[in-house]
């Protein structure tokens, strides 16, 4: 069969308000374009085995970039294609970044070994721990507490920073002054107030990753991208057609071709039956 193209979307806000499920006629129909031709990538700032909960149920081929673009598989087995990790010597400056704030970051070690997370739990207030006991529950991750980053030794995909968006904002433009990283602010869909910083490697972004899927793929005649949050603009960079969600912030509608519907109303099946409609 023809490969028509891509068709690359966001998880979260996107394709499901849900942590842990999908709306049965959005995998209906996204299984439906794999059929006829389409080539799928569904890419997320979570990591594969939170992802997985949500994914149960896809049942055809598509392509899994996780946090962020930091490794891509191959799906439904699970075979990887590529990674492109943090350094343990980067921390120090990630330190650096956190002087004078009363807060602290994690650390995800990777699909390889099971997506724990390191986390300081002292350096914390309750607030902040209040918080990551919610985020642990919801991702039901295996976390380690350590008292210091300083035993980690094998690369990872991704630091996750949290707070409230002034707090965010300055650690972000202390990370961002470095150019050692890539650093996307996102809103965290599940807890209002919290923002949540995704920091990989410099070359590391949803639409990088894409672009390394289409090296080893082929990228086909057009690429089509859905996202609802500002780490979703680089797959929009990617892209020949560009669709926010109704939620999505201006600065990703404003770089849009349409405007989805309510993710609620599993808006992304309209607005792909729109593009591609009009496009017969």
């Amino acid at each position: 069969m023809k490969q028509k193209g891509w068709i690359a979307l966001d998880i979260d806000g996107t394709i499901t308000l849900d942590k842990y499920s999908v709306p049965q006629p959005v995998i209906d129909y996204l299984g439906s374009l794999s059929r006829s031709g389409w080539r799928i990538a569904l890419a997320t700032g979570r990591p594969y085995a939170f992802a997985s909960m949500a994914l149960s149920k896809f049942d055809f081929p598509y392509i899994f970039l996780a946090q962020n673009g930091s490794a891509a598989l191959e799906m439904p087995g699970a075979k990887p294609l590529f990674k492109n990790y943090l350094s343990p010597s980067i921390l120090r400056t990630v330190e650096e970044a956190y002087e004078g704030i009363d807060s602290d970051f994690v650390i995800y070690a990777g699909y390889e070994k099971g997506d724990y997370c390191y986390w300081r739990p002292h350096r914390l207030s309750n607030e902040d721990l209040e918080y990551l006991d919610d985020l642990q529950k919801r991702q039901k991750e295996i976390w380690r507490a350590v008292e210091s980053y300083e035993t980690i030794e094998n690369d990872f995909p991704l630091i996750k920073c949290f707070g409230p968006a002034s707090r965010m904002k300055k650690v972000a433009d202390r990370l961002r002054s470095c150019e050692l990283f890539e650093v996307a602010a996102i809103r965290d869909p599940f807890h209002d107030g919290y923002q949540i910083l995704l920091v990989t490697e410099k070359s590391v972004s949803k639409g990088d990753a894409l672009k390394k899927v289409f090296a080893l793929m082929g990228r086909g005649e057009r690429v089509i991208a859905a996202g609802d949050d500002e780490n979703d603009i680089s797959l929009f960079q990617v892209a020949d057609i560009k669709i926010a969600m109704s939620h999505a912030p201006e600065s990703l509608q404003e770089k849009a071709d349409l405007i989805a519907p309510p993710t609620q109303d599993c808006g992304i099946i309209h607005a792909l039956q729109m593009v591609l409609n009009a496009n017969r």
